[in-house]
């Protein structure tokens, strides 16, 4: 943190309980360091040179600059013998002493596009009396900056920040939250005053107030014209071959540690994939699934896996009761409502299972389905070119004057509903949003420029904007949950030259035409052709070739979950609309039930991240008004 506006020296009781705020993140060494108007807390999880001569914040030789610096560097040996070849010395064997003699040597805009890994970090000047913010270029690991003119204080956590700021709502991220939209990823908080720094983002920041925010990186960066023409170029086993490498150099890179690493064994392909390949560089390797227990469960697949692989798996149960109990302290880790997370309550439970069985890191397959469009609605679906409707729809398309396309249109997930600002509703969901997807969107689409609507860019459109919203939605749940447990989470697929590579791909190596394909959601047609043909050498047909599915919940869905009108008699909802009996009757009696799920979230959130209340008694209204019913539904919450 840095004061603006006072030469007082942060009060250390209070340092002190922001180091136990993060002591979860960080449960083998805390440093703090205080100086008139400056103040630096760090907890660490150490999983490089487990010794006290890595600790945070780390300085420089001249005691000048210090380091606090939460992820991973995976190229740091390669950085380090650069850096030795210029005279650099170094102390310790950590990536934390090469991402500092890095930043000294070569200057933050030379390092950061040089950093394979995750990070978020902040350097400090004692002389200059600066510090310089950053966080990786896909946003792996949080950062949250309290920013007004007499305080700039940042966090891994926003509740760190408690000792410090005064929690108040942002009545417009709210506000957007309850209109459709799945709850801000970056930029703007549900805390007022609380920003979320963009992945690439950089800031830095002058005692006195000066703050200057900038970028390392944006999405369209991976865009390359002479790569997408050389790709088009090769045979499709040549494509599948360099994935192949990509990805197995990726695995062994972040398999490095001091400390024990492991995998998250879903059941499905793409961390089956993930799990082969690390026992081909890791003995004995340490595989963990939770096992959410009734009719969707996914745990056969996981055990037919792991016997495939000659593993160990170990497992956890979570049962319906988790789904509410669960509730309070998922969210208080999350930070906002879990609403577009509601598979973190099995997340957390492996996290912990993994914790005790002495594991600090686990690998894990996000962005596979980002890269090679896995998710059902980004293949044709042909059932819409069938029967009586589409008959009628076609002709009344033949009838209609023809219309301008929608080049600025998102093409992520449907459930974010951000706005696709063409219509009069989309505006106003975009406003409530602070176009925080039509922003993306359309940057995305000027770097692109006039070849938007080119054929050529029909896959690498879809997997820039799922590299966006989605893939940030499922790193922060992976690292709320996982660190909630003290456990860092790891993904082999997040590599800048596999990103890269899987951007410009051929449309045709992400979804594939052939008869043999038999996915109800897309009959004929193969998503993740590429990864399918990856996963052929490393796991058995009957895994590599099964279709998409949501991860394995339905407590929360429609059919099984009941939520008590009185739930909402004393709620931050009904206070913050002042709603009296009748409105909130009427409201009610027509609400759907998504939005009393949203509701209920908020109003949780509004308790024990907002008020500080205590979750006994959190829980205690949770186990009053809200129940499960219909335990043989086998449907996934939609």
């Amino acid at each position: 943190m840095i004061c603006h506006q006072t030469d007082d020296v942060p009060d250390q009781e209070r340092l002190a309980q922001t180091a136990r705020l993060l002591s979860h993140r960080g449960p083998d060494g805390e440093g703090i360091f205080a100086e008139p108007g400056v103040g630096l807390v760090h907890t660490r999880l150490s999983l490089l040179d487990l010794s006290e001569r890595s600790n945070q914040p780390f300085w420089d030789r001249d005691k000048r600059l210090a380091l606090v610096y939460n992820g991973e560097i995976y190229n740091f040996a390669e950085l380090r013998a650069d850096l030795e070849k210029t005279g650099v010395e170094f102390r310790t064997t950590s990536d934390t002493e090469v991402l500092l003699e890095a930043l000294m040597k070569w200057g933050p805009d030379a390092t950061l596009p040089r950093l394979e890994g995750m990070f978020a970090f902040a350097l400090y000047d004692t002389v200059t009396k600066s510090l310089l913010l950053a966080r990786d270029r896909f946003g792996i690991k949080p950062l949250f900056v309290y920013d007004t003119p007499e305080m700039f204080v940042f966090s891994s956590e926003i509740r760190a920040m408690r000792p410090w700021v005064t929690f108040e709502p942002d009545l417009l991220s709210i506000s957007g939250y309850l209109y459709g939209f799945s709850g801000p990823t970056k930029g703007f908080s549900f805390f007022k005053h609380i920003r979320i720094i963009e992945p690439g983002g950089v800031v830095n920041v002058k005692r006195g107030g000066c703050v200057r925010r900038s970028r390392f990186f944006s999405l369209v960066d991976f865009v390359d014209r002479g790569e997408m023409e050389q790709l088009a170029r090769l045979r499709s086993q040549e494509l599948v071959d360099q994935v192949d490498d990509l990805l197995n150099q990726s695995v062994r890179a972040q398999l490095v540690a001091d400390a024990p690493v492991g995998a998250l064994c879903s059941g499905g392909l793409d961390s089956s994939v993930i799990m082969a390949i690390a026992a081909k560089y890791h003995t004995n390797l340490a595989i963990f699934h939770a096992n959410v227990v009734g009719p969707v469960s996914e745990y056969p697949a996981a055990v037919r896996l792991a016997s495939h692989l000659k593993l160990d798996l170990k497992a956890v149960e979570v049962r319906d009761e988790d789904f509410i109990d669960s509730i309070p302290e998922v969210t208080a880790h999350f930070g906002h409502p879990f609403y577009s997370c509601p598979h973190s309550v099995p997340y957390l439970a492996v996290s912990r299972l993994v914790r005790r069985n002495g594991v600090k890191a686990v690998l894990s397959g996000e962005a596979s389905d980002e890269y090679f469009l896995g998710y059902p609605y980004c293949s044709p679906d042909i059932r819409q070119y069938m029967g009586v409707g589409a008959i009628l729809r076609t002709a009344k398309d033949w009838l209609r004057p023809p219309r301008p396309p929608h080049p600025m249109r998102y093409r992520g997930p449907l459930y974010v509903h951000g706005g696709d600002a063409w219509t009069m509703g989309g505006l106003v969901h975009a406003l409530h949003n602070r176009f925080e997807t039509v922003n993306e969107t359309i940057e995305i689409r000027d770097g692109i420029g006039n070849d938007s609507d080119s054929t050529r860019f029909k896959g690498v459109l879809p997997s820039l904007d799922l590299l966006g919203y989605n893939l940030r939605a499922l790193l922060h749940r992976n690292d709320s949950m996982g660190m909630a447990a003290s456990i860092e989470a790891r993904f082999p697929f997040l590599e800048n030259r596999l990103a890269k590579l899987a951007v410009n791909m051929p449309y045709g190596s992400k979804i594939r035409f052939t008869l043999s394909a038999r996915d109800e959601n897309h009959y004929f047609f193969r998503d993740k052709w590429v990864m399918r043909k990856v996963a052929e050498r490393y796991i058995p047909r009957d895994l590599f070739q099964q279709d998409k599915k949501p991860f394995p919940i339905n407590a929360y869905a429609e059919e099984r979950m009941r939520i008590a009108p009185s739930y909402f008699d004393r709620s931050f909802i009904s206070e913050l609309f002042e709603l009296g009996q009748n409105e909130k009757a009427h409201f009610l009696e027509r609400c759907p039930h998504w939005l009393k799920w949203k509701m209920l979230l908020l109003d949780v959130w509004a308790d024990v991240s907002l008020n500080g209340t205590p979750r006994e008694a959190v829980l205690g209204k949770l186990r009053r008004h809200v129940s499960l019913t219909n335990p043989e539904y086998a449907g996934f919450l939609s």
